[in-house]
């Protein structure tokens, strides 16, 4: 990350002598409070210059000519908007993430994409080929043809998996698992995608503490205000791997971006990945009393005027090929700025050539925030609740906001190597999450539910908002609401033309939508039933699949509720089969990626969880599509077995007996003895000392000491905790098929199952 900046000595001593003036100090044609918002359905094209420097906006949005405008137009709204805090409450953002564009029915199936995989034995050219939903299943994307990153990966003869901070493949190419190599990627990294011999992992790091060089020992002659400590924002972290050599998957390169990572989608050849960067910490004093606001103010607007570009805009540090290289990541003329203000964070989307590897990063930015993140095959949209200044607002203001809650959406062209801002509009209500969009034909689809995600509103009702997509803004076309009155989205599915919505609050309705005239969509049906589905799977032309819960009359749930919804006639469906199970859960409720479809064998599979049982696997049901009927298959388990023990780990451990002696006092090593002690005492666990490469340890869930400070202690390694909370600590949580084998994932286990009968054979640790 580059150097953060300090402040300017001579603005500290203005701010002592009181000689800071409370203007914002910038000639500007341009007011904040004259900023037009965005409309779209009248989007216009206006210029405005600022200090020389014309603006286009366009759809929404001020598109800058230099970083100059840029800097003015942050620092404008930033000196309007500081206070004695900073910038108090100013960012309050609520938030809650599958359709086939070809209209077919099968999007739950995976495209039948030929992957050309080398073969493992002394890096051979022998190629063989694997077909990705013949004969393996894939993650299960929103989209076909448009990959979503996961921790397990398969190409149909590897299995990729990232667990407990590390990177590891398994060779399946014999039905039996075959453990190769693995690496160490830290607990920062969370998923992955696969390209080839090329895996990018993907996660988000946390800055550490710093201190401004000045403001730290700033205090004003009265002693009114003071400094506080400052800190660096989350990191977003690409690391790409090279597995062409199984057992030595080696770190080829790595991209840091200040940011926080959202999502990211990679689409024949391309990554693309969703970055939400918050202004630095500009270090902001804080007054020490009421007497002190005013100086403390003006200090923070001050400091607001001499920031540097590189204080609002995220930057990034590229280390490839033994080199570092840094700097800002979107060109100026990348930059845009709503004419609604936003905040003063910045969206951007990072297009990565997948076969070129981690280069210099290309990148389109919007001075906004972003929480839900959907792609097309050519357009990524992400949208952002509305921005509010929450401290300004009494309560009735804020029950009036809540009210006239809208959600702006933001697209990126992604069909170029050099992602490019689209256009951009806005929704009323607020959105669930990613299956909330959908990009068919030229139009944007977008389901809503009214009024705030933080406001319960018994008025509420939702809607389906449809879109065209123009370069002046997104211009609604039609919308149809009255569904679930009192009520909010629990679940949301566009197929071609049609979308599936689920509302609830005591009972589930279930709604079909006809938008195949995009300006007069209508609801076409409606069935109301006990519980919700919480994700919903479209298996065939007439059969969905909802996963939820099941609940009482009084929308009390209960339990995992499976329902097949036959749509063959949009305007009756009808429920034709169900299954629950009481007090369980299951992943793939929220979490589509967790569930798993396989139409050769009629075979659907979530992992559930299910304390009263104390089960923490997965079910397996066949499903006749013709019958619509559904019936449980079999169940698996990750059990203990005498090849596995508990607590086996490359670590070295620690005694609790041996450090007994210093667990009275403060120091690092007596914090060390007492939870070395606790463990031993209250279950069965471990803390132990890792070293490069080295971490967890099987049956036991493992964590970070990060609170210990091991350099005290003269421990140069990592402290870890490990423990057991039972079968409950390593549940079943991904499913995927290769060949005649159900493979079955925990956090410590790579299991091996008969599809057939769903026996369960050898498996691997980690």
């Amino acid at each position: 990350m580059a150097t953060r900046r300090t402040l300017r000595p001579a603005v500290a001593a203005m701010v002592a002598l009181g000689l800071v003036a409370t203007a914002c100090g910038a000639d500007l044609n341009l007011e904040p409070s004259a900023t037009p918002g965005i409309d779209a359905t009248n989007a216009r094209v206006e210029t405005v210059t600022i200090d020389g420097d014309q603006i286009e906006l366009t759809s929404g949005l001020a598109t800058f000519g230099s970083c100059d405008a840029v800097l003015n137009h942050l620092r404008t709204e930033g000196a309007e908007r500081v206070g004695p805090w900073g910038f108090e409450g100013d960012q309050y953002f609520f938030g809650g993430d599958d359709v086939d564009d070809s209209g077919d029915f099968d999007v739950v199936e995976q495209a039948a994409d030929e992957v050309a995989l080398t073969e493992f034995s002394g890096g051979s050219d022998t190629v063989a080929r694997a077909v990705e939903g013949e004969d393996f299943s894939g993650t299960n994307n929103q989209e076909r043809g448009v990959d979503e990153p996961d921790f397990v990966k398969t190409d149909g003869e590897r299995i990729f998996t990232i667990t407990d901070g590390r990177f590891s493949i398994t060779d399946t190419n014999s039905g039996d698992p075959v453990p190769r190599g693995s690496i160490n990627v830290g607990y920062e990294t969370r998923e992955m995608l696969v390209h080839g011999n090329r895996v990018f992992l993907l996660g988000s790091g946390y800055g550490e503490e710093v201190y401004f060089d000045d403001v730290a020992a700033i205090e004003d002659v009265d002693g009114d205000f003071v400094s506080r400590p400052t800190f660096n924002g989350p990191s977003v972290q690409i690391v790409e791997l090279d597995i062409s050599n199984v057992d030595e998957p080696a770190i080829a390169s790595e991209l840091d971006i200040e940011g926080r990572y959202l999502s990211a989608r990679l689409i024949d050849g391309q990554i693309n990945v969703a970055i939400q960067s918050d202004q630095h910490d500009l270090g902001f004093v804080f007054p020490q009393g009421r007497n002190g606001e005013e100086s403390a103010e003006e200090f923070n607007r001050q400091l607001v005027m001499e920031t540097e570009i590189s204080d609002w805009l995220p930057e990034f540090t590229l280390r490839a090929d033994g080199e570092e290289s840094a700097g800002q990541l979107s060109e100026c003329s990348q930059v845009h700025a709503p004419t609604e203000f936003a905040g003063f964070g910045s969206l951007s989307v990072v297009s990565i050539d997948a076969g070129e590897g981690l280069t210099t990063p290309n990148a389109a930015s919007v001075l906004a925030s972003g929480q839900n993140v959907y792609s097309s095959t050519n357009a990524m949209w992400i949208s952002t609740n509305q921005w509010f200044d929450w401290a300004a607002m009494n309560d009735g203001e804020r029950r009036e906001a809540s009210d006239r809650f809208t959600t702006q959406i933001h697209g990126f062209s992604i069909e170029n190597a050099e992602p490019e801002y689209l256009t951009s509009g806005s929704v009323r209500g607020h959105l669930l999450n990613q299956f909330s969009l959908s990009e068919h034909e030229g139009v944007l689809r977008v389901a809503s539910t009214d009024g705030s995600v933080w406001n319960a509103n018994p008025d509420s009702e939702s809607f389906v908002t449809t879109f065209a997509i123009e370069e002046t803004g997104l211009r609604q076309l039609g919308q149809v609401g009255e569904m679930g009155r009192g009520e909010q989205i629990f679940a949301v599915r566009f197929v071609g033309d049609t979308a599936y919505v689920v509302t609830f609050r005591q009972t589930d309705p279930f709604y079909t939508v006809d938008l195949s005239d995009p300006e007069n969509p209508v609801v076409l049906g409606e069935l109301k039933i006990t519980g919700f589905s919480g994700q919903l799977h479209p298996l065939s032309e007439s059969i969905v699949l909802g996963i939820g819960q099941e609940a009482t009359e009084e929308g009390r749930t209960t339990g995992t509720k499976v329902t097949l919804f036959d749509v063959s006639d949009l305007s009756n469906p009808i429920d034709v089969a169900n299954w629950t199970l009481d007090d369980a859960w299951s992943d793939a409720q929220w979490d589509h990626r967790a569930f798993l479809w396989w139409p050769q064998e009629d075979l659907a599979v979530l992992p559930v969880q299910n304390y009263q049982e104390m089960f923490y696997g997965a079910i397996a049901f066949r499903i006749n599509l013709e019958a619509g009927t559904l019936e449980e298959a079999g169940r698996i388990e990750h059990l203990p077995d005498g090849t596995d023990t508990t607590g086996t780990t490359e670590c070295t451990l620690i005694d609790a007996a041996s450090l007994e002696q210093y667990r009275e006092g403060t120091t690092a090593l007596s914090e060390l003895a007492w939870v070395a002690f606790e463990i031993e005492m209250y279950g069965e666990g471990q803390v132990q000392v890792c070293g490069e490469g080295q971490t967890g340890a099987t049956g036991l869930f493992c964590e970070r000491a990060d609170w210990i400070d091991a350099s005290e202690i003269g421990i140069t390694d990592t402290i870890e905790i490990c423990w057991s909370d039972g079968p409950g600590s390593d549940p079943i949580m991904r499913t995927v098929v290769t060949g005649n084998t159900l493979w079955s994932l925990s956090r410590t286990r790579l299991q091996a199952n008969d599809l057939g009968s769903l026996e369960p054979g050898e498996f691997v640790t980690f």
